[in-house]
């Protein structure tokens, strides 16, 4: 390929620059543009003349350019300048950047000597000069959104400056705009955020928001729009296909959740983590590759590259569809202006054709003393956006600002979205919204009925316990609706938070349910569809509580869910976004005519008695101390002088995710290096006179059978229709374990009682409502649970403490 005509000239100014300058010259830094005169354009950036050049030297992107502090305002994205083979011989190095329009001048600097960048521990030698946006007025993070109304679509673009004028033009032939609506204008200021990051270190402004509602359209028919401002310029020109009338068929789109943005120029970044320490790691030493083995395991967020490439899979996918459904954790900027940009760049290409529907996670909202449920968590999951950011950049039809529950239709699909992040108990206007919401449902209009939120509501998750872990959050959901999502005979539930696929057969009270005599299903599916980008959820599974029958598919891999709805039939396709291959493949029938029996579900919750027993790990989480077990096996493996080191640092897999291939965005690249982990783990366990009996036992009862799991199902594909083999539970082979009873401190084990900012009552708006079967609770000290984790009683009053310095985080989220 031949080089851009900008970057030749760069080149041979850096040429003529070192042949010309003495040894005692001063660094200096240049760009190859004066401007940025598109919304994402690549610069290359050269380092000239530095004197004793080192491996820690970085150039870094600051926003804006008038920035002098750079621990108050960090950097958004710096590269080793090392990454060019000729730096540390010459003196002279250039890297390239992929520069996005973040609304504001922004400029490049020469970091020397980087030790910790949120200490300021490195000295800027040399910084280029400020570089503008050539147009104030350019349109960008062009995405669609549609109303509750039908007929309805509205469009969202930014612009650096606000100014009259700005429009949609749109109309049902490609260059023919026969219709427009004008713009009004909305940003937020730091002012606006709780606290964190948003209001201070992460802040940019974000630019004016042009919001236009585009209307009077015709169903099931393709327009072509374009935005901007006569006095400046228009966007490209796009399109979109608006929806069949309210209860016609069919439709095709997509759902995901969890799904992150990710750079595409290999720069690194820091947002997540900032300000805490960000020190240098030397490529290739044992302590980069501790980074990237924690990367890879807890769910660091340092790298969320699976998102893109899931955004390229739904781009080529010919059977996408006309929306595109989110259901929480959306872009994981998490207070940082920037990874906004970011990830309205790499989704653009995508929702300005497909109407973008979303719903808040925790990673927009959660902040302690705003009004969110986790108050006793403490819970800072947004970085202090609280929900503001999300409602300004993404405004879906709700009630009012802060109440973020919704319905829309389409086709023959009715769904309600709301927020797990607020009050959802029996009482709060939420549950009455969809409460009331269930009754007044058209059924003969609208044969299905999908419900979306962010937290699970059912899936084999044993993160717990607290408040804030999915073990309570799932019963919390499953009190306030089980009984009324019954009833009204909801179709399915979509929801993430915890980054892996699973679906649930029809299911009430954690049984499942049969058809009824047409062939449709009694009660509800429960569809986790968090694989869309987020780091995989590795460790929070209890392989024996996915052989359950409640849960019928299962997979490790990012991906997306491809939806076909008719009036008769709706039909999920979870795909794999590496290949296209299928995780599951699954289908719900109703025959034509169908109508809701409340009769006959009434008549089986009068009639109901429960009779599914969870498991120790269900009712009080195996995740907290399961950590501890991985922090001494992972002190094996990073042990002086390991076998093991050599073997990881030999893997391929271990190529850093961020600068190199997505090495951990799929399970096939990390399965390597969990056998690895394996082989740590039974160094741990086997001498079992100085390994603790609960070390043994989580082994024995989670770790072991989790590994020989991920071994015996290469692909990924754990359960379900695509998995091939039955799953079977076994402890890996080449290790003689003892029969280990459940020690004396999980024996007696009770967790504090926990419960939600809002504790919802035991009954519900249903007259027929119960406490949800396998439920925690119960007598003081009393756990339900024998050697194998099934259901006895034991007594006992001790706690099982964590391990001082452990990390105790898990992977959802």
């Amino acid at each position: 390929m031949a080089e851009a005509p900008g970057r030749l000239m760069l080149l041979l100014a850096v040429f003529l620059a070192v042949g010309g300058m003495s040894a005692s010259a001063a660094p200096t830094l240049q760009a190859n543009i004066s401007s940025l005169t598109s919304n994402s354009q690549a610069v290359f950036v050269s380092a000239i003349n530095v004197t004793s050049p080192a491996a820690n030297d970085a150039i870094a992107l600051v926003i804006p350019a008038n920035t002098t502090n750079y621990t108050a305002t960090p950097p958004q994205k710096f590269k080793w300048i090392q990454s060019d083979a000729n730096y540390l011989s010459s003196g002279t190095g250039s890297v390239t950047f992929q520069i996005y329009n973040s609304h504001s001048d922004f400029k490049f600097i020469l970091a020397r000597n980087v030790q910790e960048w949120s200490t300021g521990n490195f000295t800027v030698a040399a910084e280029t000069t400020a570089i503008p946006i050539a147009n104030p007025q350019l349109p960008g993070q062009i995405h669609l959104l549609l109303t509750n109304i039908t007929g309805q679509v509205a469009v969202q673009w930014t612009t650096l400056q606000q100014a009259a004028g700005a429009v949609v033009q749109y109309g049902k032939t490609s260059g023919q705009y026969t219709s427009s609506a004008n713009a009004t204008f909305d940003t937020y200021t730091a002012s606006q955020m709780c606290g964190g990051e948003a209001a201070t270190t992460g802040y940019l402004f974000p630019g004016v928001f042009n919001n236009a509602l585009m209307t009077n359209l015709s169903a099931s028919t393709q327009y072509f729009y374009r935005v901007g401002n006569p006095a400046s310029n228009f966007s490209a020109e796009y399109n979109f296909t608006t929806a069949p009338v309210d209860g016609q068929g069919p439709v095709q789109f997509l759902a995901i959740a969890d799904l992150g943005y990710c750079e595409t120029d290999s720069s690194l970044e820091w947002e997540s983590d900032y300000p805490n320490p960000i020190t240098y790691t030397p490529p290739g030493t044992l302590a980069a590759l501790k980074v990237e083995f924690d990367n890879a395991w807890e769910g660091n967020w340092l790298s969320f590259c699976a998102a893109r490439e899931v955004v390229n899979a739904m781009l080529a996918d010919p059977n996408k569809g006309t929306l595109l459904v989110h259901n929480g954790d959306i872009s994981y900027a998490q207070g940082f202006t920037y990874g906004w940009d970011v990830y309205w760049d790499m989704m653009q290409p995508l929702i300005s054709h497909l109407p973008y529907m979303a719903v808040q996670g925790n990673h927009e909202r959660d902040w302690p003393n705003t009004g969110d449920r986790y108050l006793q968590e403490n819970a800072k999951d947004s970085g202090g956006e609280c929900g503001v950011v999300f409602e300004k950049r993404i405004p879906m039809p709700i009630p009012h600002p802060g109440q973020q529950w919704y319905t829309f239709t389409y086709g023959p699909i009715f769904f309600i979205q709301f927020s797990t992040e607020i009050d959802f108990g029996e009482g709060s206007a939420q549950h009455d919204f969809i409460y009331n919401t269930l009754k007044s449902v058209n059924r003969t209009t609208f044969p299905w009925l999908v419900v979306g939120l962010h937290r699970p509501y059912l899936e084999p998750s044993v993160y717990g316990p607290n408040n804030k872990a999915d073990i309570q959050n799932q019963q919390d959901l499953q009190a306030a609706f089980d009984d009324i999502f019954f009833q009204y005979q909801v179709d399915m539930t979509w929801f993430g938070h915890t980054h892996w696929y699973s679906r649930s057969c029809p299911v009430y009270k954690k049984q499942c349910q049969p058809p009824a005599s047409d062939g449709s299903q009694t009660a509800p599916v429960h569809v986790n569809i968090g694989n869309a980008g987020a780091s995989f959820s590795w460790d929070v599974v209890d392989p024996a509580v996915l052989t359950q029958d409640i849960y019928s598919a299962f997979a490790i891999q990012h991906g997306y869910l491809r939806v076909n709805a008719s009036r008769t039939s709706l039909h999920i396709q979870a795909v794999n976004s590496l290949d296209g291959t299928l995780l599951d493949d699954y289908t719900l029938t109703k025959p034509a005519g169908w109508a809701a029996n409340s009769t006959a579900q009434t008549a089986t919750m009068t009639n109901f008695v429960g009779n599914f027993t969870s498991t120790w790990y269900e009712t009080y989480g195996g995740d907290q101390y399961g950590n501890n077990i991985l922090d001494a096996a992972e002190a094996q493996i990073f042990a002086s002088n390991s076998s093991i080191l050599a073997t990881l640092a030999n893997m391929t897999a271990l190529a850093n995710p961020v600068t190199g291939p997505t090495a951990f965005e799929s399970f096939q690249n990390a399965n390597p290096i969990w056998q690895a982990l394996n082989t740590a783990f039974l160094t741990v366990v086997s001498n079992t006179t100085s390994v603790s009996s609960t070390t043994l036992y989580f082994y024995q009862k989670i770790y072991g059978p989790l590994f020989e799991m991920f071994q015996q199902f290469p692909n990924g594909v754990f359960k379900g229709p695509m998995a091939g083999t039955p799953l079977t539970i076994t402890t890996p082979a080449g290790v003689q374990l003892p029969q280990q009873q459940i020690p004396a401190n999980l024996v007696s084990y009770n967790p504090p009682v926990t419960s939600s900012s809002t504790p919802s009552t035991s009954t519900s708006n249903s007259s027929l409502a119960t406490a949800p079967a396998g439920s925690a609770g119960g007598t003081a000290g009393t756990a339900n649970l024998t050697s194998s984790g099934v259901a006895s009683t034991a007594t006992g009053s001790g706690q099982l403490a964590s391990t001082p310095g452990a990390n105790n985080t898990a992977t959802s989220g």
